[in-house]
């Protein structure tokens, strides 16, 4: 029976430490993301020679703030269901209204969490299209003129390219985090009907 009390905060337990590892690899992923327009791509495409990073896109800026909030939160959370696995208290925070408290910030915290990846999504695919479209321009103006598309070109499209792959990863595991945190949200609600 003991074991039984405890696999409800220990499961809890798992899920915590699994949202703070993939908002960590987030995090991480969104911070390394960057590439650099250099001197021969920004004259031939008329742009400003620059490192283009997370700072440079809003959307990006959002999802850092949220994968940074969750990983604070995540770890403000932890040690609570390590008390309950301590106490052998099948409930996370001991009483029912602490209990409720918890259960509504992590609804409020998964919430967030899923609007970021949602943010890292939408703004890295529609970004990401519009690219692909401006590349294919140049394809087919080459091919219209028996031209070659110059080597920049192809080398700015490969960063970019890789720059969004990065930002759809980041937003893959922050969308895996607020999975995990759904999945804590359900195990917490069922522990306290349960009683």
């Amino acid at each position: 029976m003991a074991s039984s009390k405890i696999a409800l905060p220990s499961a809890v337990l798992v899920l915590r430490l699994l949202t703070l590892t993939l908002l960590l690899g987030s995090l991480v992923l969104i911070l390394v993301d960057k590439f650099h327009v250099s001197d021969d791509e920004a004259i031939l495409l008329d742009v400003p020679a620059k490192e283009i990073t997370f700072k440079d896109v809003y959307a990006y800026r959002y999802v850092l703030a949220i994968a940074v909030a969750g990983c604070v939160y995540t770890l403000l959370q932890t040690p609570f269901a390590a008390v309950s696995i301590a106490r052998r208290k099948t409930r996370i925070g001991g009483s029912e209204g602490v209990a409720l408290l918890l259960i509504c910030v992590d609804v409020v915290f998964a919430l967030l969490i899923a609007t970021g990846a949602a943010a890292g999504y939408g703004y890295t695919g529609d970004a990401k299209c519009n690219a692909d479209y401006t590349y294919r321009s140049w394809e087919r103006f080459a091919a219209a003129t028996g031209s070659l598309i110059p080597p920049e070109v192809t080398q700015l499209n490969t960063d970019i390219s890789r720059f969004f792959v990065l930002a759809f990863f980041s937003a893959g595991l922050m969308l895996l985090a607020a999975a995990c945190m759904a999945l804590v949200i359900m195990i917490s609600v069922y522990a306290l009907v349960r009683r």
